[in-house]
């Protein structure tokens, strides 16, 4: 009882340093004069598939599925999550990934350039405006100060943002894996080793399960986590074949992503009829 009443009292200090933070730090910006700018976020502070989802929403819009075709692509990833911003790089050879710590400014900067600009997990930078905001809400938005971080997984409330141009929830968007393979193509054993280094190692799990594989044992390292290459040489080097997620694989050296005991796990993603709707709409405006 008294470890849950401090993780609600810091969860509100939380709170409050989260609006003073937005108050005087990220006050409300200029809009972009050219780009179209988009940004894909959510509640939660990882696990909801923003930067696969990233990947999916560039294609579609360089391939021009909901209309206008944009053909020069820029976007803006967190600093500090190289891994994604390498894995969009090699996912989108069409597109300029940039890791930034300061995506408004990096936006305002690249704005003649690109016809489009789009933030992955921009969502809590209020200096973003005249943007298409995409939310991805993989569970109930959070309403109460004891949902957020450290008592919860979320950085801030439901009501501190406007209405999303199109908001994804669990029902709409669908994360699977469609295959397994090591460098040379070739698929992995059924209950392999499990090794990441994500938000949300659960799903990670619920999606190996659903793609049939049991793990003969399971390892989940932080979130961005420096010492996942490590980790999975010392399984290798016992002659271990181990899984990994394609965002741990873009943080390897070559040589470790060419090892035949390393496979990587590939995540298809599949957006229901009625949601994509909205995106027709959206982007025809």
């Amino acid at each position: 009882m008294l470890f849950r009443l401090i993780l609600l009292a810091l969860a509100g200090i939380y709170y409050i340093a989260y609006k003073v933070h937005h108050r005087f730090c990220l006050r409300q910006g200029k809009p972009l004069g050219h780009a179209r700018l988009v940004v894909v976020g959510s509640f939660l502070t990882g696990g909801a598939g923003k930067t696969p989802f990233c990947a999916w929403l560039a294609r579609n819009l360089h391939a021009g599925t909901f209309g206008k075709p944009y053909r020069n692509i820029a976007i803006l990833c967190h600093k500090a999550a190289q891994d994604e911003a390498e894995m969009l790089r090699e996912k989108l050879p069409f597109a300029t990934v940039v890791a930034t710590a300061n995506r408004y400014r990096t936006a305002h900067e690249l704005d003649r350039e690109y016809d489009c600009i789009l933030c992955d997990d921009g969502f809590e930078d209020s200096r973003l405006t005249g943007a298409t905001v995409v939310r991805l809400d993989r569970s109930v938005p959070p309403r109460r100060i004891c949902d957020l971080v450290p008592a919860g997984k979320n950085r801030s409330l439901e009501q501190d943002h406007e209405t999303p141009a199109i908001t994804l929830t669990r029902e709409d968007i669908q994360f699977r894996i469609v295959r397994i393979a090591n460098a040379v193509g070739s698929p992995g054993p059924a209950d392999p080793a499990v090794l990441c280094g994500i938000a949300d190692p659960e799903r990670f799990l619920a999606d190996l399960a659903n793609f049939g594989i049991s793990p003969s044992r399971f390892t989940a390292l932080p979130d961005h986590s420096q010492k996942l290459e490590k980790k999975l040489l010392e399984l290798v080097g016992q002659g271990i074949a181990t899984v990994i997620t394609e965002k741990d694989s873009a943080r390897l050296s070559e040589a470790t992503r060419k090892n035949p005991l390393v496979f990587v796990a590939y995540q298809e993603i599949n957006v229901q009829e009625q949601a994509l709707k909205g995106f027709y709409y959206i982007f025809n405006k």
